[in-house]
């Protein structure tokens, strides 16, 4: 079954679910139709139109995917804050060929480099070792999806171009089954969420080699069935409890930052959790420790520091030191850098598209970007669940601003040069899970209010408004692909 149909079944079965009886009302189906549909025609587009390459950071996934899909799942260490190791050479040099074209500010001609990737699957295999550690140091889940695509694209002989676009589909693949997985586990803010999960950048990473998709859905997941279970009010099966560790473990082997999603574990109750407060901690500490320990333990096998690699000048030594003597002083810099950047974040996050010099690095027209944000905000208070949940809308509104604190913390460590007046290197994707703990929240606290049919009608009419907004922006996208990438063979 199509990734397409799960999204709309899954949405479907737990938003139109009414009591016996109950009159049919066909605004969830009308949702489920329009997010399907938008999910296949946009998914379909940018899985044909995008260039080879072209996606945020993508040649450097392309190394790491090509290094698990031949089996690899550990990187090699190269020598000081370097990882990589032997990678397919063909799939390597294709790479290689695109970024030249790119760097050079100009279109890339379709036939030549299709001529390249049959030439190059005519070649025996080879290995060419090779350097890539910003994504060398990550653990490999994320790349699991990219990597099959990629592992049955080579075992049906096809050339690297053919191989590239097969991991594009399996990322995008999984991706809407997480995102169908969701849905189904939710009990309220199931529209704003997938209006997030649909929002341009969400899905232009969905269909390139990023390690983004499972980097935002793992920890929504997360957060969705802890909600779902405590909606449901009954103890927890062994199984489920099996389940929380395990969707732990996972969100350790992800970013450093997703770990402390294992933390929503806590916000079961007693009841649910067990038969008193020492076994609800017990299993919320326990989550917590299994996703902290793994990514930890993973950090200090690979304790790749970014700022030296790509030549800022960071010093993390010295930066931590100075958040030791002067925490007072590290706030005020974040406090700057929230100022500064907070509106070009979101513009990075929502109407972004590519990863290299202009003209292959750009930003959609700010009359579609700007009012998308008021949108989702307004769509998360009209998609309530039958009870408002104030805690579990505490639990996901105040540790809001702390992972946006987390991310710029890590970012200042790492990335920025001692003495900068604000953190570098902060990009507005980042923060896609961030908006996800936002508009759960939003959704917990504004709960079923009534009058229900008005709450129906503006949810349908913002979920349309969204999609508007996310489709103009695409099209912005795919307009300055056609100029670059002419031909889709």
């Amino acid at each position: 079954m199509s990734s397409r149909k799960l999204i709309g079944r899954g949405f479907v079965e737990r938003v139109s679910m009414t009591p016996a009886g109950a009159a049919f009302r066909p605004e969830p189906l009308l949702i489920a139709i329009l997010a399907a549909a938008y999910f296949a025609l946009f998914g379909g587009l940018l899985l044909a139109r995008t260039p080879p390459f072209a996606a945020q950071d993508e040649a450097f996934h392309w190394q790491r995917v090509l290094q698990i899909a031949d089996g690899h799942l550990l990187a090699e260490t190269l020598g000081p804050n370097s990882w990589g190791g032997p990678i397919d050479r063909a799939g390597y040099l294709q790479m290689l060929y695109h970024i030249d074209r790119i760097q050079k500010h100009g279109p890339v001609d379709p036939v030549e480099a299709h001529a390249l990737s049959d030439h190059l699957a005519a070649q025996p295999p080879a290995v060419e070792v090779v350097p890539f550690p910003s994504s060398a140091s990550f653990a490999p889940l994320a790349y699991l999806p990219q990597a099959a695509g990629v592992a049955a694209a080579r075992a049906a002989g096809l050339g690297p171009l053919g191989q590239m676009r097969a991991g594009r589909v399996g990322n995008l693949a999984v991706y809407g089954l997480m995102v169908a997985a969701i849905l189904r586990a939710l009990p309220g803010g199931r529209v704003a969420v997938l209006a997030l999960a649909l929002s341009p950048v969400a899905l232009q990473s969905a269909c390139s080699l990023s390690a983004d998709p499972l980097n935002l859905t793992l920890p929504v997941l997360m957060l969705a069935l802890v909600w779902r279970l405590r909606d449901r009010g009954t103890p927890l099966g062994r199984g489920e409890g099996a389940g929380l560790v395990a969707l732990s473990a996972a969100l350790g082997l992800l970013k450093l930052t997703m770990a402390p999603f294992a933390g929503a574990a806590l916000y079961l109750p007693a009841a649910v959790a067990g038969s008193s407060l020492r076994s609800r901690f017990a299993l919320g500490g326990l989550c917590l420790a299994v996703a902290l320990g793994i990514a930890v333990l993973w950090n200090a096998a690979y304790p790749f520091v970014p700022g030296p690699y790509w030549g800022t000048g960071a010093d993390p030594a010295a930066q931590i030191a100075r958040l030791r003597t002067d925490p007072l002083e590290a706030l005020r810099v974040f406090a700057d850098t929230v100022r500064d950047w907070a509106v070009m974040w979101w513009r990075d996050g929502y109407g972004r598209y590519g990863g290299h010099p202009p003209p292959w690095h750009g930003y959609a027209s700010d009359r579609w970007v700007l009012p998308a944000f008021w949108v989702l905000l307004a769509l998360a208070l009209c998609d309530g669940p039958r009870r408002r949940d104030a805690g579990f809308a505490a639990g996901c509104l105040v540790p809001a601003p702390a992972y946006a604190l987390l991310v710029l913390a890590a970012f200042w460590v790492g990335f920025t040069p001692v003495g900068s007046a604000t953190v570098d290197g902060v990009q507005g994707r980042y923060f896609l899970p961030m908006h996800a703990l936002v508009l759960l929240g939003l959704a917990a606290a504004a709960g079923a209010w009534r009058p229900a049919g008005l709450r129906r009608g503006l949810r349908l009419a913002l979920f349309a408004a969204a999609l508007a907004l996310g489709g103009a922006v695409l099209v912005e996208v795919l307009g300055v692909w056609k100029g670059l990438w002419p031909v889709y063979g």
